[in-house]
């Protein structure tokens, strides 16, 4: 399985022109080490490099090099301000494409206040070829439609259980959008409806369990968030919110494969409810696309092939 490469120089959030924007006020001079670890935790974006295998990808296409950032939630001044650096990272990478897997906002009230600076802050994005993106199950309940027009106005092209055909150096590559698992929005079948046998496909799916119910369609590779990397991550026992997924406790983070394609779980940029992490920093992801081994059989699953309690899926009557 390929591995990820985490930079070197892990790039905080407070760092570069951000740095003014972050006043806080100090803690009393005993927790102030504490106070520091908790913010870097917080605040200190990696970028996490890697060469990803997919299926079906044409010669061709193998080096387009895509981004993935996640799991905003921009709830705070602190929120907005690390997305602005998020987006910095991601253009100093030099990206072909962008995809921004939804929960942008944990409720309306937020979407409400940060949504104009928000959509500036996606703005700045600036890959070769362009921005795609999904909604959250928070996005759903922080009034999506707005959410959705400030997506488009910053220049992003949402995939509502929908695919977009790219013909790039001569060949196809589908970037396929599932809308929201939990919220019962998810459509496999439509959004993979005009995708044509034998294109590779790219599916941005923001709960990795949707994979359970698209592998049918083949992805080509999946690249997810929701699970914030578990939130907390202790030594040797990992993170206390394992059972969150039916897919399968490593699932919550990093590069696993399943029945026979990869799937990516971002860490995400943002906390919801508690503001929050422990070896578990904020993520951007950099993926250089590979063509994926042949020798790689649907039967070498590192996840169980079957839920362990099926989740009804189509949108809520």
């Amino acid at each position: 399985m390929p591995t990820a490469e985490i930079s070197a120089d892990k790039t905080s959030a407070i760092a570069g022109s951000a740095a003014g924007k972050l006043r806080r006020r100090r803690p009393p001079l005993p927790l102030r080490p504490i106070h520091r670890i908790w913010r870097r935790q917080l605040d200190d974006i990696d970028v996490v490099r890697m060469e990803l295998p997919v299926r079906r990808l044409p010669a061709a296409l193998a080096g387009l090099v895509v981004c993935q950032i996640s799991d905003f939630h921009v709830d705070r001044d602190d929120d907005l301000h690390r997305l602005e650096s998020a987006v910095e990272l991601i253009n100093r990478e030099r990206p072909d494409l962008v995809f921004l897997t939804g929960d942008y906002f944990s409720d309306r009230k937020a979407s409400r206040r940060y949504l104009r600076p928000f959509s500036r802050a996606l703005a700045e994005l600036d890959p070769e070829i362009g921005v795609y993106a999904i909604a959250g199950n928070h996005d759903h309940w922080a009034s999506f439609e707005r959410i959705a027009e400030a997506l488009g106005s910053a220049g992003a092209v949402l995939l509502n259980n929908e695919s977009r055909r790219l013909a790039l150096r001569g060949k196809n590559l589908a970037i396929v959008g599932i809308d929201d698992l939990w919220t019962r929005h998810a459509d496999p079948a439509r959004a993979f409806k005009n995708v044509a046998a034998g294109d590779s496909t790219l599916v941005l799916a923001h709960n990795p369990d949707t994979a359970l119910y698209a592998r049918h369609f083949q992805p080509g590779a999946m690249f997810s968030g929701h699970t914030h990397g578990g939130v907390v991550r202790l030594p040797l026992y990992g993170t206390p919110f394992k059972s969150m997924l039916h897919l399968g406790k490593e699932f919550c983070a990093g590069l696993n494969l399943y029945d026979g394609f990869y799937i990516y779980t971002n860490r995400g940029l943002g906390t919801f409810w508690l503001p929050i992490r422990i070896n578990c920093r904020p993520e951007v992801s950099r993926f250089e696309l590979a063509a994926m081994d042949a020798d790689i059989k649907p039967t070498e699953s590192t996840g169980s092939s079957r839920p362990r309690r099926r989740r009804r899926i189509g949108k809520r009557r």
